[in-house]
């Protein structure tokens, strides 16, 4: 099993869209930074966690071809506006993609992203599957089930 940080750049990224880096140095190739998305990836499964505006990038930086299911850690913009790039994965299976968020985050993408999980008509299908988080989801990696657990930070 592997965990692959996508990105791990700020809401803005490294370097912002207007050349400033911060604190980091524009000579370390390291400090160039998509925003954050992460992947699990097991034998059976990749499992997106977020999709940065930055996802059809990282994607394709790590010539990952499916994805099988998506978690959301919360509704940001820097975590959420990628959601567009998962359309792709619905092209080629002809299936819903099952996306999980909390409640707040639910409520988010919704009114957000309606057209994403709503069939509007035979060209515009809803692509994906929203369904609530539950506390644990499990997957498989070499037939030995893996749990992962949801943590609520909600203030």
């Amino acid at each position: 099993m592997k965990f692959i940080i996508l990105g791990c750049g700020s809401s803005m990224g490294v370097p912002r869209p207007d050349g400033f880096f911060g604190n980091c140095d524009p000579n370390n190739k390291k400090n160039y930074r998509t925003r954050c998305s992460a992947l699990i990836k097991t034998t059976d499964e990749n499992i997106l966690i977020d999709t940065s505006p930055d996802l059809r990038q990282q994607l394709l930086r790590h010539k990952i071809k499916k994805i099988h299911k998506v978690l959301y850690s919360h509704m940001h913009g820097d975590q959420t506006h990628g959601i567009n790039d998962l359309r792709s994965f619905y092209i080629n299976s002809r299936k819903q993609l099952d996306v999980y968020a909390d409640k707040h985050t639910s409520k988010y993408l919704n009114s957000t992203f309606s057209y994403i999980f709503k069939s509007y008509s035979k060209e515009y299908p809803a692509t994906l599957k929203l369904n609530k988080l539950p506390k644990k989801i499990s997957t498989k990696n070499n037939n030995k089930k893996i749990v992962i657990q949801s943590i609520s930070n909600v203030v």
